[in-house]
């Protein structure tokens, strides 16, 4: 008699209750360090903070605006996280190679967000964001509306993941010392309302992921409703630390 052992999956999702997220470019000629940067300083620096759980950082697939070529994430227990007495010194007091880098990034987008609705197996090599910019998109795209269609999008082939994330424009929006150096190309931090990231196996299932979206909640691309295909380059956990 053969016995078959049943292995029940558990679906998970982004670890903790709330996450911050950054889309932006980088000067070409700094690209290489800015990776070199967010791998070897940043991240690690983030990540050993009290209550940050998960760092990401992902680029854009050829063809990519510049100014949204890259797409990072720290997932964190819970919001008051990000407005931490650790992460404000860490905020107020940004290390040599942090200055340099930020003096070159361009169009920066940073916003924390609470995370209305996550359902994912494991962490996929392939992510597509959507970016609702102002409060006005929310009318017509509320994030309790977005969030029904969790089911149905994860059920689509090839994807593995979908989270919704209701942004917040008046939490830890202080002008801290990264803030200013962030904002030397002369554009300040342009606030999310709310976001939709969907992983895959690959960027043909989430092109179809999108469409479906893009049909059924009529959403338009614009100046406010922005979509972008990714890659990941890297992901760090306090376990890898």
């Amino acid at each position: 008699m053969v016995f078959i052992k049943k292995f029940e999956v558990k679906l998970m999702g982004l670890l903790g209750s709330a996450v911050l997220v950054n889309w932006g470019g980088i000067k070409k000629n700094k690209e290489i360090d800015y990776n070199q940067w967010h791998s070897l300083e940043h991240m690690p620096e983030r990540i050993s903070l009290p209550g940050f759980l998960r760092g990401y950082r992902a680029v854009g697939i050829d063809g990519t605006d510049l100014n949204h070529k890259y797409f990072m994430m720290y997932e964190a227990e819970k919001k008051e996280v990000f407005v931490s007495k650790e992460y404000l010194e860490r905020l107020n007091n940004p290390t040599s190679w942090t200055k340099e880098i930020l003096s070159n990034y361009i169009s920066p987008s940073r916003t924390i967000c609470s995370v209305i609705a996550s359902k994912s197996i494991g962490l996929a090599s392939f992510i597509s964001t959507i970016r609702f910019v102002n409060k006005e998109v929310e009318n017509a795209h509320n994030v309790e509306q977005l969030k029904l269609s969790i089911n149905d999008i994860t059920l689509l082939q090839g994807i593995t993941g979908m989270h919704v994330l209701l942004g917040d424009n008046t939490f830890g929006q202080m002008n801290t010392e990264e803030k200013k150096f962030r904002s030397s190309q002369g554009k300040n931090d342009v606030i999310i309302s709310q976001a939709l990231i969907l992983e895959g196996l690959n960027f043909f299932s989430l092109q179809k992921a999108i469409s479906y979206l893009k049909k059924n909640f009529l959403i338009k691309e614009n100046k406010n409703i922005i979509i972008n295909f990714y890659s990941c380059q890297h992901v760090l956990s306090k376990v890898d630390l």
